[in-house]
């Protein structure tokens, strides 16, 4: 195991989530996370603009390109939070910074969040958003990217468009994705004395508000446990001060296995989806650059 959290890593975990009491309501824990995350601002060059896509609502994140400069494939991110929370305003700012270092268009999706719209509501707007953009930009133009629910989302958004016959896009992303919301990853209960902010008694919490009593090995649900052959290029990032690190680990030996392409970036001592703290880690600012130049490569690859 590689190195935990720092003390400056952790403080600024506290800061980050300290809206989240033991007593706040969900309706609290929405607006805090909203609240806290907005936090992280847009960098110079971006504009942002509320739009929809396939019916589903959310904020368009756009750079300003130069004359000569084409921009990338368009990106749609879907946004963290257990199912139970996250927007396109928690997640305005890494999409903000996503678009500034890809040179691309994100597109952050307001999927329908449990418990008020529990499995399928979620995968059935990413599919359908996922579709859109396919058919407006052309698969090689698409990526499909996400963090913690949303990147084990943006994956079973991939098995789900497969199984019904859609097209996949260019190449996926995905940051300390949730893929077993089983919780059979080692790393659960191995990491659990390093990781700062997550417990498995979360997950449960949140799998339980998003499945109630729906098969936690769906794949579907879980990726892990779905056939992730033929599938596009996939980036993982992931800390090493997290308990969902095997998730990522595991997804991508599967990959593998089955003759995909995948590429591991691990954080060293970062905890669970760093990426969005961009007002208090600067390693958040350099993963989110990583993110873009394996984007930006996409490009050169396909000529």
């Amino acid at each position: 195991m590689t190195g935990p959290a720092q003390p400056r890593v952790i403080e600024a975990v506290t800061d980050a989530y300290s809206f989240a009491t033991a007593d706040a309501t969900i309706d609290q824990v929405r607006d805090g996370y909203d609240r806290s995350m907005a936090r992280g601002g847009l960098p110079a060059g971006i504009a942002a603009a509320p739009g929809e896509v396939a019916g589903v609502p959310g904020t368009w994140l756009r750079p300003t390109p130069a004359a000569d400069t084409p921009l990338g494939p368009t990106i749609l991110f879907l946004h963290g939070g257990g199912y139970l929370f996250g927007s396109s305003r928690s997640h305005g700012p890494l999409a903000g910074h996503l678009a500034a270092a890809a040179s691309a268009p994100v597109f952050v999706a307001d999927y329908r969040l449990a418990p008020e719209h529990p499995f399928p509501a979620a995968l059935d707007d990413a599919v359908a958003v996922l579709r859109e953009l396919i058919a407006r930009e052309g698969a090689e133009n698409v990526v499909i990217a996400g963090d913690s629910a949303g990147g084990g989302l943006a994956l079973a958004t991939l098995l789900a468009a497969r199984e019904r016959g859609h097209t996949l896009p260019r190449a996926a992303v995905a940051l300390s994705p949730w893929a077993d919301l089983a919780l059979n990853s080692p790393s659960v209960t191995e990491r659990a004395d390093v990781d700062p902010l997550m417990t498995r008694e979360q997950l449960e919490a949140n799998a339980t508000g998003y499945l109630g009593d729906h098969d936690r090995l769906d794949p579907l649900v879980s990726p892990l446990y779905g056939d992730l052959s033929g599938l596009p290029p996939v980036y993982l990032q992931v800390g090493t001060a997290e308990i969902l690190h095997d998730d990522t680990l595991r997804l991508a030996d599967a990959i593998r296995a089955g003759g995909g392409q995948v590429r591991v970036d691990l954080q060293d001592g970062m905890p669970h989806v760093h990426q969005i703290l961009l007002w208090r880690l600067p390693e958040a600012g350099t993963a989110i650059s990583h993110i873009g130049q394996f984007i930006n490569d996409l490009a050169i690859t396909t000529g």
